[in-house]
């Protein structure tokens, strides 16, 4: 292969990420591959009937920019415009563990077949151990994406 070229590969049966439906066009298109942190695709806002309302992670209905400090910064706007309009943003691996361990697995809203599931495993284990925190994602469950 030359320079400039562009090759996909799908790994043990994984298929390409997909773009991340709601992601600004900091990356060209959208998906969650690009940098070293921002591989996963959460889904932030309800987009249904183009109402761009923030999810509730937890249980005192605090969206992600209240639990992540990130409130004035609020770019959920962006999220249901054009030019990708949809209701996610790709979000740093490592405040997705974090938000795991404060909100729990059920309240984590992730686009799976947006997220670039391999490197976050590789790097969470190379750089944190041999495990997720309890809940989140493991090899033994997305050995068979569909």
């Amino acid at each position: 292969y030359g320079p400039g070229a562009v090759v996909t590969v799908c790994i043990c049966g994984y298929p390409p990420i997909q773009p991340c439906p709601g992601e600004g066009p900091r990356y060209g298109d959208f998906k969650c591959n690009h940098d070293r942190t921002h591989r996963v695709c959460a889904q932030l806002v309800d987009n249904s009937d183009g109402q761009c309302k923030e999810l509730a992670w937890n249980d005192d209905k605090q969206s992600f920019w209240q639990i992540t400090g990130q409130e004035r910064w609020n770019w959920k706007t962006r999220i249901c415009q054009p030019p990708n309009p949809g209701d996610s943003w790709c979000i740093c691996m490592w405040a997705t563990e974090n938000l795991i361990a404060k909100v729990g697995c059920d309240n984590v809203h992730i686009n799976c077949a947006a997220t670039d599931i391999l490197t976050f495993l590789d790097l969470y284990q190379t750089v944190a151990g041999t495990s997720l925190h309890q809940g989140s994602v493991s090899r033994k469950n997305v050995q068979n994406p569909k």
